[in-house]
């Protein structure tokens, strides 16, 4: 795996951040930028500077879904290279239990796992358009592109200073959540008391991105692909 340079995403945020933005605008490595990309969905997550997203990429063309991910109205929670890089970690530990000197490797998915993560990718895309517009404090199920499986998105408010609270402020921010779920969830419920023997839930970093295809939300850094259990 190409090595993964550090980058900080500044959360969107509502409260403090929106009172002094226009609601087009969203923070991206401490600057702003509008919310609507004149491209679609894969080459927005290509166009990183960074190369935040260059593993998962080259994944999804062996895997050759690339059109899925730009299907018209796909919203994608995309995990970054990291949780990739996390993947690989967590399935070392588990294979040198066996081999001390084997690892797991990107190479090791193409070869043996792709079909896997293929399906398992479709756990991270929503066949219809998930903005904040559709989020709600307590959580909404949505279907994925996974058969029978489902997640809820949440948008929530936190007092958590290292997502933007700021005591100075009446206005609590809000961060958005995705909580991929193990197992079927009754309603009514709330998102943050899910537990995580039912669902795993994760941090949404960078969110409300507009491509010519559909929404693009970044799951946190420190997430692990959902099929690592």
């Amino acid at each position: 795996m190409k090595k993964i340079y550090s980058i900080l995403f500044v959360l969107i945020i509502a409260g403090l951040f929106f009172s002094a933005c226009k609601k087009n605008d969203y923070f991206v490595g401490g600057t702003i930028h509008n919310t609507k990309v004149n491209m679609s969905t894969y080459d927005f997550l290509k166009s990183n500077n960074r190369g935040l997203f260059d593993t998962l990429l080259l994944i999804v063309d062996k895997a050759g879904i690339k059109d899925q991910i730009n299907k018209q109205g796909m919203t994608f929670f995309a995990p970054t290279d990291y949780a990739i890089r996390s993947y690989c970690e967590y399935r070392s530990i588990l294979v040198q239990k066996v081999d001390p000197f084997k690892k797991w490797t990107v190479d090791s998915i193409i070869k043996y796992e792709l079909p896997r993560f293929t399906d398992s990718l479709n756990i991270y895309m929503l066949p219809s358009v998930v903005s904040f517009a559709q989020s709600t404090e307590n959580g909404k199920i949505y279907s994925t592109q996974k058969t029978n499986a489902q997640a809820v998105v949440s948008y929530e408010s936190t007092d958590d200073v290292n997502l933007g609270y700021n005591s100075n402020s009446t206005v609590l921010p809000q961060v958005m959540y995705y909580t991929y779920l193990y197992k079927p969830l009754a309603e009514p419920f709330v998102a943050k008391e899910i537990p995580n023997t039912t669902g795993a839930r994760t941090l949404v970093q960078t969110s409300g991105v507009e491509s010519t295809t559909g929404i693009v939300h970044v799951l946190s850094n420190s997430h692990r692909l959902f099929f690592a259990r």
